[in-house]
């Protein structure tokens, strides 16, 4: 046997490798230096591999690879781990060293490393670990790097990880080739690689059921006593922390508002972290990592919250430090890389000075509530042996760092210990349930919780295995919330501040573990680790009988115990601990504590069974005397087992019905069944909400069961022969027999149960396979009891195989031939290098390994472009994807063949499907210029040109000839009314290069001048003339569509690893886009930044289970409706899909869901292509029914089904209908149906297989329209061939409804667009076509004043957008122009702009927005000065009338005390001028005082100015001028000066005036300060008395100064009305108090300004 695989492949670079390194340490390898070692040595090194049933073994060269033995490895070499650790290491069961599920990805399963990439060999990528006997040095390390660049891994420089801890003697990399792991697992030193685990993550009663903090049920609580964990450090490896959150920030709970800088807080809990998930993390502990899913905050709430100033959801150790490792990611899930690096970086800082205060010094515990999740590569997974590097690294860890490490057990609730609680030192903690109360008497182990022994890792101390350690709570845990919102760009990030939630899980349990441990640590600081751990161990409450291990109080579910804080800290002290007996315990109240036998439980009845999965009803009555008052029935259940503990299965709940007839339906689930139970009570009660009086209880006993048929043998997916013998179990009541089915024959008899009245048995017979065909066959049980009840059935599919095993290799799909551009052709010319495209599969039962194919046709060899290809393994069931290239140099009809295995070197029992023909044209390539127009050979700059702006149209011509061609000119012609082509310009090309291989181009370039460019659509016709221009090629013809447009920059869009895009809707502001990952449905908000950016935020999910359609739209209230089907999982066990609804905001806020549409069973039925329209408040929701079950005929019937609803928040207004029954199309064939309402019908576009006419089936575009609430509409009509994609809006022209449509029609190269403005008869005779080469993805969008349409293509360029209109004035389309390089993924309009989603061919994800350079839709003419004056103000109509009132009151009153009071001083004037005129002498001079007007200038000019500057005398608050409208301003006044306008341009300008008074109006509204309102005490105020008819003397005048004029009273700060102009000649600076102008003259120049 080889002892290498893939040496064939890769013998000459690993000998490279070898021969420039050291690898005298490696001697007792073969790889690379076989020829040096002799067969002696290689026996005493390898052995004969080991075989496990189920495990696929190691292949070299198609034999089966040694087992290298992997001792006497180490020798002077420096290592951080004992020698022959490697093997016990557990997931290695055929003990090779290969981790056995990086076996199975090796032998065609697929990777599960979140982070994992397609390779180069079209496999994912994996996460590895590569453990070495000793520590790894820069040999190991450039070797290993080398081995991984050899097969093209993607480096450090690309994202991968790579990773060398110190602890370990190991090399932490992922994003791995599959393809690289066998050279790896042969490089010198290696004894294993690992496959990196699936790390996901896995409360005020609970401190006190603890004794960790104070209640009135125990006393001698460590709180109490003095003990809150002070001085200890607790590093918390999660998600992250939000320790902003009143309760983490600081311990005294004073002044802690949140804040984002950790130590701004005077006494700051927070002292140090780390980013573990990022490569270029601060190691010195600076970091603060933020949580952004939510976990990591809850958990360090649990362990060392102060339950902020209420001082009521505390964690264990409210006086414990916090270090924030972050070593999950926001999505939960990742890798162990990270893990282990978090760790590794603990451990190095164990005894770090954090340098802020004496107290907080390294790290004593670690908080790890994560584990490796189950996965399909390791079946019946039963965890970790501790013997992985996580695992290894907490040893290390609490052996040389004295650190505590607690981990959680898991949530699976079967045994499992993952890892790391698997570690030999860890610390790991089960879950168990408080019920709600402080009282530890009736608490029980949690459903979810996983229990133990650990797997054993070989080493003879059973110790170890004893796994969990101890249990503690963690049901309905209450503690911190993070903030776990996306913040806007530049803007900081949302903060936690006191909101808490609930969680279960033992992530919950741990961390109340992890708080008791600190206060241990604190009460004892001499202790180290390991007695700490025994300290807590031994003081725990035993809860359980003890299992048989050499403990004689572990429990495989509870450990050593329930946790007591108290108990501990009397043991760490060496004194008695308080015992739970004595401290006044308070036994649960009876449930029924109050008076009157009220209430009488009718069903079930006393010894009743119950029958896991069943839906079973609690009923009664009541009987209550007239004083007595209840409004509720409560009904509880309580489930008893042998050993004494009570089990609530489920706590007290209200009943349905009414008070006097009451029911409560209840599913019993499967953890309710438990083999030791005893018997349950169902209690019931009266109890009413005012008085919170109850009535007595009745009860009923009653037991659990299950009836349920498990198969033990075969095991899944085997393959069978000859005489099967089948065996499993079954539980239930009155045992009777086992019965079976071969695929949908009848139920045969298969054996008899012996007598058993309840519990489980086993059961077996044999059947004889040859009655069958070779081949898949499923097969049934079930077990039916004395009562003829059966169970469910237990289905089974299996290959019957009495023949042989042998590969049968054979084509799937079809074969596709692509040109240099990758559009499908059926011809192609001389010189062209085509890519060969198909699948191929093994549909036999022997896998297969190098597989070889080639493509054989005439032509040239290239080393670039192979023609064969060798597949290293395909296995049986497998397919693969392959692609060759055919260099096609010969011209001619050649017959082109692909081989599978040409030389015949498996036993193939069919190869006559092993290889394909089909015929190929290769036209000649020909000597002379041959000039075409391509598909996309004209383009525009701009993109998108405005009407009224000179623009160029370029012109692109192709020389497909082996010569070059000289001397064109191209003539380019529009049309006019007068002339049907008017010519515009010619340009000439002196030169287009000729190849035998390859087209060379050149471009001609027009300019289109300012009068020929008007809004649509333009048409242009371009010809060619010159030596060897073919008449046939020398005319091209195109539309440019003119429109007030604009493209913005692209902004590129980063999603998740994995997440797809489906939809994208816009909204006013932003919007929405919906995606998927992980088989969930996420919708994330999209706004656009102050920057003009465009950025994802919130991100919401949807659903758990997408099940693959979605629709959504804008409803006219502002939010976005969306429907999808999700799949849900039955009671049953059955996965239904529904259809589910929700309303959602611009800021990701949802609704509740709704579901409609009665679920189906994925067997039996689907519901597809979703699509909705509105049209005001209605929403209208369409799709495809297909029924398979059919009410049991199995007919598979597709019908078209409506919802509708007037107000679509409110799920109880949806009615139904079905309006298109018995059409022919499946999923498959088709995509989602087009919908749209007008005023006389709603109208559908969808899809039905048709073979009329031509006799082809074929996918046809049929119409419908009729009353969206009428069944079974009559008006059906067929529009299109071979179409899809089909896009419809429904406008009004003249009260009748118009349709626009589209829809695309052929395939690949043939491809084009179908374009049609119709009636509601649809009277149009043919659709208009528009080539559309290679087409994915078409979308047409509407908003007020346009229907727009964007589409991708393939065109001469690659991938390539383009942009169309529909001008609904003309009932015409205008298409189109080529605006964005990429594949179109999304479309929708936001307000007046529109946003495209475009894919580049490398799948890289960007926005590109279409802004609107129309102004906001005002129309001055249409509104009054009052409506205007009215507009900005808040609220409704009358409101807005309201205020303009009282402002108009108030403004008058001000006016009249202004009046007044200048009448008033006026009058004093003059009696003291005229006192003082006759107190003078008869020589006294008569002096006139003439009062004059104030006629000083309102500009003044500052010549002091370093720029010339013209400013107002009059103090001004002028806002800064936004430059966007000044610009848009300008351009408008300079076409209407220079005639250029037009009545489009005129509304504008209408509109920017009208706007700025609006503007103008509520700067002056905002600035208008509310006078001082007299206080009226319910009196009217008293009135103005008269002026007596003799007026008093006049004072003498005050002398006049130069002072300015003091402001008036009550309008202090107002703005005086006013705008800044600017001249464009000299730049003066002014300001105009006259709003009225539009012009005015400059002061300096004396030129005109436009305002």
């Amino acid at each position: 046997m080889k002892s290498a695989v893939g040496i064939r492949r890769s013998a000459l670079f690993i000998a490279i490798i070898f021969l420039i390194a050291d690898v005298s340490s490696a001697a007792s390898y073969s790889v690379g230096n076989d020829e040096v070692q002799s067969s002696n040595d290689s026996a005493e090194m390898y052995s004969e591999p080991i075989l496990i049933d189920g495990l696929p073994p190691l292949m070299c060269d198609g034999e089966l690879c040694d087992r290298p033995l992997r001792i006497d490895l180490r020798d002077n070499q420096p290592a951080s781990e004992k020698a022959g650790w490697w093997l016990g290491y557990g997931p290695d069961l055929d003990w090779n060293g290969m981790d056995d599920r990086l076996q199975r990805v090796i032998s065609g399963y697929e990777s599960i490393s979140p982070t994992a990439i397609v390779g180069e060999d079209g496999k994912k990528t994996v996460a590895i670990i590569v453990d070495y006997a000793w520590h790894p040095t820069d040999l190991e390390i450039n070797q290993l790097k080398d081995v991984l660049s050899f097969h093209n891994w993607i480096g450090e420089e690309n994202g991968a990880w790579f990773d060398l801890p110190e602890s370990i003697d190991a090399i932490v990399v992922d994003k791995v080739p599959v393809s690289a792991l066998m050279d790896i697992y042969h490089l010198p030193g290696v004894v294993v690689i690992e496959m990196q685990n699936v790390m996901v993550p896995t409360n005020d009663v609970a401190g006190q059921a603890t004794r960790a903090m104070p209640s009135d049920v125990y006393t001698e609580s460590a709180y109490e006593r003095g003990y809150t964990g002070e001085g200890v450090v607790i590093a918390v490896l999660d998600t992250g922390v939000d320790n902003e959150h009143r309760s983490l920030n600081d311990f005294d709970d004073n002044n802690d508002a949140p804040d984002t800088d950790a130590l701004s807080y005077d006494d700051h809990k927070w002292v140090a972290g780390y980013d573990a998930t990022s490569a270029a993390a601060n190691p010195d502990g600076s970091q603060d990592p933020d949580d952004g899913q939510g976990h990591g905050t809850h958990v360090a709430g649990s362990a060392l919250g102060t339950g902020d100033s209420s001082r009521v959801h505390r964690g264990t150790a409210p006086g414990a430090y916090l270090v924030d490792i972050k070593v999950l990611t926001d999505t939960g899930g990742t890798n162990s890389q990270y893990s282990v690096s978090g760790i590794q970086w603990m451990i190095n800082n164990a005894d770090t000075d954090w340098g802020h205060n004496s107290s907080s010094r390294g790290i004593q515990i670690g908080s790890m509530s994560f584990g490796s999740v189950s996965s399909p590569l390791n079946p019946g997974d039963e965890g970790d042996n501790g013997t992985g590097a996580e695992a290894r690294l907490i040893n290390n860890a609490t052996e040389t760092a004295d650190i505590i490490c607690v981990i959680a057990m898991g949530n699976d609730g079967s045994k499992r210990v993952p890892s790391p609680a698997s570690a030999d030192l860890g610390f790991a903690v089960a879950s168990a349930s408080d019920f709600g109360n402080v009282n530890r008497t009736n608490d029980g182990i949690s459903s979810f919780s996983n229990y133990g022994p650990r797997l054993d890792d070989g080493d003879d101390n059973e110790w170890d295995e004893l796994k969990p350690d101890i249990a503690a709570y963690g049901s309905n845990i209450m503690s911190a919330t993070a903030a776990t919102g996306t913040s806007l760009p530049g803007a900081p990030r949302p903060e936690a501040d006191s909101s808490y939630d609930e969680k279960d899980g033992t992530s919950m349990a741990t961390p109340i573990a992890s708080g008791i441990i600190a206060l241990v640590r604190e009460a004892a600081p001499s202790l180290n680790a390991f007695e700490v751990m025994d300290v807590i161990r031994n003081s725990s409450e035993i809860r359980e009988k003890a299992a048989n291990t050499v403990s004689d109080r572990w429990h495989e579910e509870w450990g050593f115990g329930l946790i007591d804080a108290s108990c501990a800290i009397d043991f760490a002290l060496d004194q008695p601990c308080t015992p739970l007996e004595d401290t006044g315990i308070v036994n649960p109240p009876p449930s029924g504590n109050g008076s009157g036998d009220y209430v009488d439980i009718s069903q079930p009845s006393n010894d009743t069974w119950w029958l896991e999965g069943n839906r079973v009803t609690i009923s009664g009555t009541t009987n209550f005397p007239s004083s007595q008052q209840f409004d509720q029935i409560q009904v509880r259940i309580v489930q008893f087992l042998e050993s004494g503990t009570e089990r609530e299965l489920k706590p007290w709940t209200i009943a349905g019905g009414d008070v006097d007839n009451w029911n409560l339906n209840v599913n019993v689930l499967e953890d309710w069944v438990q083999s030791d139970e005893e018997y349950v009570i169902v209690s019931a009660r009266a109890y009413d909400t005012v008085s919170e009086a109850e009535s007595n209880i009745d009860f009923r006993v009653i037991n659990l069961a299950r009836m349920k048929v498990t198969l033990a043998n075969p095991a899944v997916g085997e393959s069978i022969s000859g005489l099967v013998d089948f065996s499993g179990s079954v539980d239930g009541v009155q045992h009777d027999y086992i019965e079976f089915k071969v695929d949908n024959g009848q139920w045969e008899f298969g054996t008899d149960l012996p007598e058993l009245e309840v519990g489980s048995q086993d059961w077996s017979f044999s059947w004889d396979s040859t009655t069958v065909s070779d081949g898949s066959t499923r097969i049934s049980f079930r077990m039916v009891n004395e009562s003829g009840v059966k169970t469910d059935d237990v289905r089974r599919t299996f290959d019957v195989d009495n023949m042989p095993a042998a590969p049968d290799f054979a084509f799937a799909g079809v074969v596709e031939i692509q040109d240099e551009v990758g559009l499908p052709v059926l011809s192609a010319v001389a010189g062209s290098i085509l890519t060969v495209k198909f699948t191929i599969e093994n549909v036999g039962d022997l896998d297969a390994d190098d597989v070889y194919i080639k493509l054989i046709a005439p032509g040239d060899n290239s080393d670039i472009y192979p023609s064969d290809v060798t597949l290293s393994n395909l296995d049986d069931g497998d397919s693969a994807q392959v692609t060759l290239y055919w260099w096609a140099t010969e011209v001619g009809t050649h017959t082109v063949t692909i081989s599978i295995d040409p030389s015949e070197n498996y036993n193939d029992p069919n190869p006559e499907d092993n290889s394909y023909s089909f015929s190929f044209e290769i036209e000649e390539r020909p000597e002379e210029p041959t000039l075409r127009f391509m598909q996309g050979a004209y383009q525009t700059t701009p993109l998108i040109p405005t009407p009224g702006d000179q623009y160029t149209v370029r012109v692109r011509v192709d020389n497909l000839g082996q010569n070059d061609a000289t001397g064109l000119t191209l003539t380019l012609y529009t049309r006019a009314e007068s002339n049907p082509w008017m010519p515009i310009g010619q340009d000439e090309i002196l030169v287009i290069p000729g190849s035998d291989s390859s087209s060379g181009y050149d471009e001609a370039s027009f300019i289109i001048p300012e009068n020929l460019s008007v809004y649509g659509g333009t048409e242009f016709r371009v010809t060619m003339s010159g030596d060897g221009v073919d008449t046939e090629y020398s005319e091209l013809r195109f539309t440019v569509v003119v429109n007030n447009v604009a493209i913005d920059s692209q902004v590129r869009l980063n999603l998740l690893s994995g997440e797809s895009v489906i939809d994208f809707i816009g909204m006013e502001e932003g919007g929405l886009l919906f995606t998927t990952v992980d088989g969930e449905l996420h919708v994330r908000t999209v706004t656009e930044s102050s920057s003009g950016a465009w950025a994802t935020l919130a991100d919401v999910k949807l659903a758990d289970s997408w099940a693959g359609e979605l629709t959504a739209i804008l409803r006219d209230d502002g939010l976005v409706h969306a429907a999808w089907t999700e799949n849900i999982l039955s009671d049953q066990g059955y996965f239904l899909s529904h259809v589910a609804m929700t309303s959602i905001t611009n800021a990701g806020e949802t609704t509740e869901k709704q579901t409609h549409m009665p679920a189906l069973k994925l067997s039996e039925g689907r519901y597809w292509g979703l699509d909705m329209a509105k049209k005001g408040d209605r929403v209208v929701l369409a799709g495809y029914y297909r029924d398979i079950a059919t009410g049991g005929s199995y007919n598979d019937i597709t019908s078209i089904f409506v919802l509708m609803s007037d107000t679509a928040h409110i799920e109880s207004s949806w009615s139904s209908s079905n309006i298109l029954s018995n059409i022919d199309i499946k999923p498959s064939q088709g995509d989602k149906l087009a919908i749209g309402l007008g005023e006389e019908n709603m109208h559908i576009l969808y899809q039905e297989m048709r073979d009329d006419v031509t006799g082809i089936d074929r996918v046809g575009l049929m119409y419908a329209h009729g009353q969206e609430w009428n069944p079974s509409w009559t008006f059906q009509y067929s529009v299109g061939d071979y179409a899809s994609n089909a896009q419809l809006e429904v406008y009004q022209e003249n009260d009748r409804d118009v349709l626009a449509a589209t829809w695309v029609e052929g395939f690949g190269g043939e491809s084009k667009i179908a374009y049609v403005v119709t009636d509601n008869s649809w009277s149009a005779e043919e659709p208009n076509y528009m080539l559309a080469s290679g087409i994915t993805n078409l979308v047409m969008s509407s908003n007020s004043e346009e229907i727009s349409l964007v589409y991708d293509e393939i065109n001469a360029y690659g991938p390539m957008t383009r942009y169309g209109v529909l001008d609904s004035e003309d009932n015409q389309f205008a298409l189109s122009n080529l605006i964005v390089e990429g594949f179109m993924t999304g479309y929708a309009t936001t307000k007046g702009d529109s946003i495209i989603l475009v894919s580049s061919s490398s799948g890289t994800l960007s926005f590109r927005t279409i802004v609107s350079l129309e102004d906001e839709i005002l129309e001055a003419e249409e509104k009054s000065f009052l409506e205007s004056l009215l507009e900005p103000l808040p609220g409704d109509e009358n409101t807005k009338a309201l205020i303009l009132i009282i402002t108009s009151l108030l403004i008058a009153a001000i006016f009249l005390y202004l009046v007044v009071s200048l009448r008033s001083s006026n009058r004093e004037t003059e009696e003291k001028i005229l006192s003082a005129i006759l107190a003078e002498d008869d020589d006294s001079v008569e002096i006139m005082v003439d009062i004059e007007s104030d006629d000083e200038p309102s500009m003044a000019i500052n010549l002091d100015s370093e720029e010339l500057v013209v400013q107002s005398l009059v103090a001004t608050i002028v806002d800064e001028p936004v430059l966007e409208e000044d610009s848009l301003a300008q351009t408008l006044e300079l076409k209407a000066e220079s005639g250029e306008g037009n009545s489009r341009l005129e509304r504008r300008m209408k509109r920017k005036k009208q706007r700025d008074l609006v503007e103008m109006t509520e700067n002056m509204m905002a600035n208008l300060p509310p006078p001082p309102l007299p206080a009226l005490d319910g009196q009217l105020p008293t009135p103005i008395p008269t002026i007596a008819d003799e007026l008093p003397a006049l004072p003498e005048l005050p002398p006049i100064s130069d002072a300015p004029l003091p402001p008036l009273p009550g309008v202090m700060g107002m703005p005086v009305p006013q705008k800044e102009a600017k001249c464009t000649e000299c730049s003066a600076k002014f300001t105009i108090k006259d709003l009225r102008l539009t012009k005015v003259e400059c002061p300096i120049c004396s030129s005109i300004v436009q305002l």
